[in-house]
């Protein structure tokens, strides 16, 4: 609803018709504002993407801990904005978790791509797999953006279950959802979305069908940036026979993760997931 009511506050201010072309660069908001996470005992470091540009990583770990947690943020977001989530998942269980900032988010050099958040996530990836220093399974869990850059990691070997949070199915049918459906109909004949071709590579459903690890699908019920459908998809394109698909009340694209209720639901479900072998849908 919000994203519905600002869209159509742009055309009244405008009057006329607004044509909104969207590329490559307009996906990409980096935050750089650097916050010390003092709710965990977060070890931080910069490692080498290259000899031009240093990824910023994080991570935690706990005592007796039963699994790793690679967490892959969201457009507009950094470790900072899971601090609910991570409190909730640590009230119910003990784990590890891994994260790193894109380049040009926190204090990552350079400049996010599509291609580069991938490249990102795999040295981060390297990263961990090199000090982590146990045999635990490791969950992969990405959020909105995030959750692309999970399924394009899904299949390296050190994965061994993937998460998906808000994710959308393809950015083309996330074009035709925005143009026929989270405009309002009277802003429609005056509000033009144009997506750059080139991002039509940002498509989760080839990698849903070849998917056969264990699969969680959350979503926000209430989520009108990318819809609850978009998610269902993927869960059911899964080859998976561990699968599940959950909706969490009243959530929407922000509050799954930043509002404590809401994360704490689904911070549940992921502990439910490590130990489920059941295909689920509700």
């Amino acid at each position: 609803m919000k994203t519905k009511i600002f869209i159509l506050s742009l055309v009244l201010i405008a009057g006329s018709c607004i044509n909104q072309r969207v590329t490559e660069n307009d996906i990409f908001n980096p935050i750089k504002e650097y916050v010390l996470l003092k709710s965990f005992q977060f070890n931080s470091e910069l490692i080498a993407k290259n000899d031009s540009v240093s990824l910023e990583v994080w991570y935690l770990t706990m005592p007796k801990a039963e699994f790793n947690l690679i967490y892959l943020s969201g457009n507009g977001s950094n470790i900072r904005s899971a601090i609910s989530f991570f409190n909730s998942l640590a009230k119910q269980t003990n784990l590890n978790i891994f994260s790193h900032n894109y380049s040009g988010y926190g204090l990552s050099t350079g400049t996010p791509s599509i291609e580069g958040i991938i490249k990102d996530s795999e040295i981060a990836l390297d990263y961990f797999n090199e000090i982590k220093n146990n045999n635990l399974p490791t969950i992969i869990l990405g959020y909105s953006l995030g959750g692309f850059v999970a399924m394009q990691l899904s299949h390296l070997n050190s994965i061994d279950k993937v998460i998906l949070m808000s994710t959308f199915s393809s950015a083309e049918e996330l074009e035709d959802y925005l143009k026929k459906e989270a405009l309002p109909k009277i802003a429609r004949p005056f509000f033009k979305i144009d997506i750059d071709k080139k991002l039509y590579s940002l498509n989760n459903i080839d990698v849903a069908l070849n998917l056969e690890k264990p699969l969680l699908v959350v979503h926000g019920e209430k989520d009108d940036f990318i819809p609850p459908r978009m998610g269902k998809k993927l869960f059911e394109l899964s080859k998976s026979k561990q699968k599940y698909f959950v909706e969490i009340k009243g959530a929407d694209h922000r509050t799954i993760l930043k509002d404590d209720d809401k994360s704490a639901l689904v911070a549940t479900e992921v502990i439910r997931f490590t130990n489920s072998n059941q295909v689920v849908s509700r």
